[in-house]
């Protein structure tokens, strides 16, 4: 898929949200200025300049449909090759902005502001999203209180674990890059919102993922180590943090290992520092006693290793997800030695499916085109022109009511791939 089709979601990202997102970009880096100097002294001054002028070059390559340009990144300019190989004679001049597929473009604007910052001296750990993400928390602390009592009062077993499983499909709506970086927070019970939801859900394999996780429990392997790749920060990492919570506690499995981006990606994208801030943050708030008692149990999984965090820069990568066994195998091998996978957002799913127009019932697994280091759970909230795995006939009735059904957030997907 690609953003020359002016109809197409494509279009309007290219078009529309990154030009948005690099110009606030831009913005808070330039009111970060003084203090940024105040800090770092004049150097530090001179240099955010250079990159503002950096991030003013990109916007302009960007909405004046420019050549992909090559970057410092090895990976990235073969990456960049081989698309102008398979699709442009070999000739990168012709990988434009609207023409080449709109995934490895989306994800060449970040790598491309995130070289801006990490090429220079006083810059390298600058995140210009961290006050959006943690205004976000701050804005569904009333929901995470909620979800909390529940998670705590509630008896582990297989309708809890659904029901998790749900939290965190729909925690995946509070996307600030769908959103171009306004307030996309969790409003009210998120519980009491599953059931009228759950029509919403097109492909639910729940069912399915606890029996598998019922095999990894019986399974004589020990430990029962899963991988969890995780997407948005804020509230969505709450949930996701819930759903692991009761995986442990249930004796499901014994060890979880969640996997985060290594520098800021599509904004809301979990860094390691987003992690341990969350966890921070709940514990500091003494007037909410239950996100303490959660924060408590929490930090202790990770000081024990119940809980790790584990950053690779192959997330930020353009490539698909089958091509991982290739382009990182040390990672693939790493992700084939746990007993389960969890894959969170529309971002991933995209990789999990190379981007693709499949038809609608195309089964989930032989989208995957042969990614499958171990089982596999994907949760997804449809942000993007693609899908596979729906039963018969449900694409096309939802297509005739809202032809932009797989771009609103509104639906969601469970879906399995053993």
């Amino acid at each position: 898929m690609c953003a020359k089709y002016k109809k197409g979601f494509g279009y309007k990202t290219i078009n529309q949200r990154l030009p948005v997102i690099l110009t606030k970009v831009i913005d808070q880096v330039a009111r970060d200025k003084n203090d940024i100097g105040k800090k770092l002294g004049a150097g530090a001054l001179e240099e955010v300049k250079d990159v503002i002028g950096e991030l003013a070059k990109l916007k302009n390559e960007m909405v004046t449909n420019k050549s992909i340009q090559r970057t410092g990144s090895a990976v990235w300019n073969e990456y960049l090759a081989n698309v102008a190989k398979k699709s442009f004679n070999g000739i990168e001049e012709c990988v434009r902005w609207y023409v080449a597929p709109w995934l490895f473009v989306e994800c060449y604007m970040y790598h491309r502001m995130n070289e801006a910052f990490r090429t220079s001296t006083f810059l390298k750990t600058y995140d210009p999203f961290r006050g959006q993400k943690e205004e976000a928390f701050f804005e569904s602390v009333e929901p995470a209180c909620v979800l909390g009592e529940f998670v705590l009062g509630s008896k582990n077993g297989p309708e809890l674990l659904k029901t998790l499983l749900e939290v965190s499909l729909w925690g995946n709506r509070c996307d600030l890059s769908i959103s171009q970086g306004e307030s996309n927070a969790q409003d009210g019970n998120l519980v009491d919102q599953l059931v009228p939801l759950r029509e919403k859900i097109l492909a639910n394999d729940s069912q399915q993922v606890w029996e598998v996780l019922e095999k990894v429990r019986k399974s004589s392997s020990s430990p029962r180590r899963i991988g969890y790749i995780l997407d948005n920060s804020s509230f969505e990492l709450f949930t996701d943090l819930c759903l692991a919570n009761a995986l442990l506690e249930s004796g499901l499995v014994d060890n979880v290992d969640f996997y985060v981006k290594a520098q800021p990606w599509f904004i809301s994208d979990v860094l390691v520092q987003d992690f341990h801030w969350l966890l921070d943050t709940m514990a500091s708030l003494t007037d909410k006693p239950v996100l303490v008692q959660l924060a408590t149990k929490w930090k202790e999984n990770v000081q024990t290793g119940r809980f790790s965090v584990v950053e690779h820069e192959f997330w930020t990568y353009p490539h698909a997800f089958f091509e991982m066994k290739d382009s990182e195998p040390a990672l693939y091998h790493e992700l084939g030695s746990k007993a389960f996978l969890i894959f969170k957002g529309d971002l991933n799913y995209r990789k999990l499916i190379f981007d693709t127009n499949w038809d609608f019932e195309t089964p989930f697994p032989k989208s995957l085109l042969g990614f499958s280091p171990a089982p596999l759970v994907a949760l997804r909230t449809l942000k993007a022109d693609c899908v596979s795995g729906l039963p018969a006939g449900v694409g096309e009735k939802l297509s005739e009511i809202n032809h932009d059904w797989m771009n609103t957030g509104e639906y969601g997907l469970i879906q399995l791939s053993e």
